[in-house]
């Protein structure tokens, strides 16, 4: 398997990617986020790379860091999202955002994005939702986004009156073991502060 690309930047388009290596030009499907942080043509760039194989083809699909190839790896586990419609989310959301949507089993925003209905935002949520936690340390996302909105909100509170992270997250986790997941902020935020 090819797992790295590293030449001259031969063309650039919204999802393909061409590398001059050594006088053979590999296309490359990209993400258009990927596509943002290509160098200019004629420069050189380096491109971690998953190649399908498939009865008709090979095809690479490129990636310019580690977060995005271990997202679109996960992805493409999961039953009826292949490979064009992992680098088409990769495409739409930004991944802290995704792994947020999948966090909070937001099935309205994950079917927003072009391409995912019903079905296949459920077993987006179904397959990744215990991998959220691990992807988001991957992909360099803070953790709250993966918390319940009332959660988040709480600790954005606590953070205004001065208490500082992971003081305030730990608060707030005591405060939901004894309240909840479905307290309020106003009922969270004051059974946090007893453990600030």
């Amino acid at each position: 398997m090819i797992e790295q690309l590293r030449g001259i930047l031969a063309q650039k388009h919204a999802t393909i990617a061409v590398i001059d290596c050594a006088g053979v030009g590999y296309g490359i499907q990209i993400s258009s986020r990927t596509g943002e942080r290509l160098p200019n043509v004629g420069d050189e760039v380096t491109l971690l790379t998953h190649m399908v194989v498939r009865e008709d083809a090979l095809i690479l699909f490129g990636f310019y860091d580690l977060q995005e190839k271990e997202l679109f790896l996960q992805m493409i586990e999961v039953n009826g999202v292949g490979p064009k419609m992992a680098q088409r989310i990769l495409s739409s959301v930004a991944p802290c955002d995704f792994l947020g949507m999948i966090a909070r089993e937001d099935l309205t925003a994950l079917s927003k994005i072009k391409g995912i209905g019903k079905k296949t935002a459920e077993m987006l949520v179904l397959t990744l939702k215990d991998k959220a936690l691990a992807l988001s340390v991957v992909t360099g996302c803070s953790t709250q986004i993966l918390l319940p909105t009332n959660q988040q909100e709480a600790i954005l509170a606590l953070h205004t009156l001065g208490v500082k992270d992971p003081t305030a997250q730990k608060a707030v986790e005591k405060a939901i073991e004894n309240l909840g997941t479905e307290a309020s902020v106003s009922k969270l935020i004051p059974e946090a502060l007893k453990y600030v």
